[in-house]
């Protein structure tokens, strides 16, 4: 076979040479299908990251809520206090109204029933 002027070897020995070259770059480049599904993939998990940072974004605002949240024990336990704290304003002002029935017997300005009559109304009737 002629040498190639240009390379100085024979063209059958290039020919291999390029032979070689396109058996190695079909085995190592990538074709367009391959080069998709590896996108797709890469999408996949860019979704899937995203989709992971925003359960953890709804993690700490439902962490946030529930720290918040009233519960029914809590409320039970305020309106109980709250109860109390007006049973014992009721009675100061239960007593403050006894001791004015008594100042106005005293004064003769109502009389015995009157005073039993005001005595027997709630929220704490006496006999």
């Amino acid at each position: 076979m002629p040498k190639s002027k240009r390379w100085g070897g024979k063209i059958d020995d290039i020919v291999e040479s390029l032979e070689f070259i396109k058996d190695y770059l079909a085995n190592r480049v990538p074709t367009i299908d391959m080069v998709a599904t590896k996108a797709d993939v890469i999408a996949v998990k860019a979704d899937v990251i995203a989709v992971r940072e925003d359960i953890k974004k709804l993690d700490v605002r439902l962490t946030r809520v529930e720290a918040s949240a009233v519960t029914k024990d809590y409320l039970d336990i305020k309106l109980a206090d709250l109860r109390g704290d007006l049973v014992v304003l009721t009675r100061k002002e239960d007593n403050k109204v006894k001791s004015l029935i008594d100042i106005l017997k005293k004064k003769k300005v109502i009389t015995n029933s009157e005073a039993r009559q005001v005595l027997k109304m709630e929220p704490f009737a006496q006999i």
